[in-house]
């Protein structure tokens, strides 16, 4: 193969050219630091190519060299760590070329590299600690302006590859690769760190790639395998025990009357409830034209009494609509409810559940007015029912911290009113957030709340509506009643091998089936999902 050379000149060289090789230059070890009136060079240089390093010098230092490109295939690593002359990087760079089996001569003005094909040349100066096989140093006393440049050796990169045994991937690698951002690339850790920015993972089958010198894949596989350990898990039951008892009494009397007089004087009166009553509009729409009907008196769900009364007198010019509803309404509610909630969590990682319905409800109406009138509305569903999110952490003595989220709603309708103008639904919530400490196996009382709610209401006619008795013709009470009371308990265990697996597996599925009604049932269930031999 024919050898292709490259020659480097630059402007600022010529004039200085002949000074500067009118007789050889000597670039020789230990290198002095650069004078007061001489700016010094820092260089900071990372796995960069021979080819640009050479070039950096060549224009810092203008010195013109000629070379072959294929005798500069490979990488340098060079930090200095104070400021340096342009000279001593010439001569830098000349030391890192022998340690390559290069020789660099000047001629005719200048710096030839050429292969030396017979031997390497040994160094001569201050023994350095001894490395790895595979990295070379180079060489110098304690007065060096710089500090000893790592060269990377040309050969073929190696990979490896890490199954996962009980972690993601992609947590192990953002850990490592937010921790090695901090090291100090000094000595040896200059090939760890490069095989750490390579970690790549493969969620396919939750193992991890990665490339590096055999050390440097030694030393990060162990890293990664003392990170990739096994988790403790819990065994977490929580008891929800809920007791609401409702009590509602609605009483009173609605009348009301209108009339006209000889078509001169027209009256009306009545006794109704705020907010307006269907009743009322009943009796305003009693007229002569319009006798009274059945259908006018509305029927509640309790107890309902109505008279709706038509008299009319004076050939028509007069007449008078008298109406009455007696309503009576008694209610009571009472509901317990007791969850029994069983999660298996894995340790300082969140687990969640949740049971109940998934209730719609109409969210936005959008009404079209035109030639084509359209109404349209969107369904919206909200999730209604218990939902526990637990987060446990083992530590010593067997000793569980838990992070408990508890939330509790259920749709209700008013105990006397039934009927709302909001289209969506009306639930009560419940929320528990708390960070408790919990011993192994014991059951602990976490969270109590007891609620009473009394209301009273009453409307009628001011005076007529407080006297004793007659009093109820003229007002309306409705009276509310709720008692409310949650208890939660909660139990961790934690498993500490497959054999406690197995003992809770089993007390859970007797537990189950003896509060299953259909015994056989169950058994034809559960008696598919069971390995063989359990």
């Amino acid at each position: 193969m024919t050898n292709r050379f490259f020659l480097m000149f630059f402007l600022s060289f010529f004039s200085i050219s002949n000074h500067l090789y009118s007789s050889p230059t000597s670039y020789n070890f230990p290198l002095e630091s650069p004078s007061k009136e001489e700016d010094g060079i820092s260089v900071q240089f990372e796995d960069i190519n021979a080819i640009e390093f050479l070039r950096f010098v060549s224009k810092v230092a203008c010195v013109n060299f000629i070379y072959d490109e294929e005798d500069l295939d490979f990488n340098i690593n060079l930090v200095t760590g104070k400021p340096t002359t342009k000279e001593n990087l010439v001569a830098i760079l000349i030391k890192m070329f022998e340690k390559k089996s290069l020789i660099t001569q000047p001629q005719d003005g200048c710096l030839v590299i050429t292969k030396n094909e017979e031997q390497q040349e040994e160094t001569t100066y201050a023994q350095q600690p001894k490395l790895p096989s595979f990295m070379k140093q180079v060489s110098s006393n304690t007065k060096a302006d710089f500090i000893p440049a790592y060269l990377k050796e040309a050969q073929d990169g190696a990979f490896h590859v890490l199954k996962l045994q009980y972690h993601e991937g992609k947590e192990i690698i953002d850990t490592i690769k937010n921790v090695s951002m901090e090291m100090t690339l000094s000595k040896g850790k200059a090939n760890f760190a490069k095989a750490i920015r390579s970690m790549q993972w493969i969620s396919s089958t939750n193992s991890i790639l990665y490339s590096g010198t055999p050390t440097a894949i030694t030393q990060l596989t162990q890293l990664i395998k003392t990170l990739d350990v096994q988790k403790k898990q819990v065994f977490i039951e929580v008891l929800v025990v809920e007791t609401d008892v409702k009590n509602g009494l609605d009483f009173g009397l609605d009348w009301g009357g209108n009339g006209v007089y000889k078509n001169k004087t027209a009256f009306s009166a009545g006794n109704f409830p705020p907010g307006g009553s269907s009743f009322a509009d009943a009796i305003k729409g009693v007229t002569p034209s319009v006798p009274p009907n059945p259908s006018n008196i509305p029927m509640g769900t309790g107890f309902d009494l109505g008279i709706i009364g038509d008299l009319i007198m004076h050939k028509g010019q007069s007449y008078l609509t008298l109406g009455s509803l007696v309503s009576a309404l008694q209610r009571d509610g009472n509901s317990t409810i007791v969850l029994n909630q069983k999660i298996l969590a894995q340790d300082n990682k969140e687990s969640s559940i949740f049971v109940g319905d998934n209730l719609p409800f109409t969210g936005s109406v959008v009404q079209t007015i035109g030639a084509s009138q359209q109404t349209s509305a969107n369904i919206e569903y909200r999730d209604v029912g218990v939902k526990l999110s637990i987060t446990p952490l083992v530590g010593d003595g067997d000793v569980i911290t838990l992070s408990i989220t508890e939330q509790i709603t259920e749709a209700m309708n008013d105990i006397i009113d039934s009927t709302t103008t909001v289209n969506g639904i009306k639930t009560t919530k419940t929320n528990m957030s708390t960070q408790v400490h919990v011993p192994d196996k014991s059951f602990l009382f976490l969270s109590g709340m007891i609620r009473n709610t009394k209301k009273n209401k009453k409307s009628g006619l001011p005076c007529l509506g407080g006297l004793p008795l007659i009093g109820a013709a003229f007002s309306q009470n409705k009276k509310e009643e709720e008692k409310r009371n949650i208890i939660v308990f909660v139990r961790p265990q934690i498993i500490h091998s497959v054999t406690d697996h197995q003992i809770i597996t089993t007390y859970q599925e007797k537990q189950f089936k003896q509060q299953t009604p259909d015994k056989k049932a169950f058994d034809d269930a559960i008696n598919p999902v069971k390995q063989e031999g359990s």
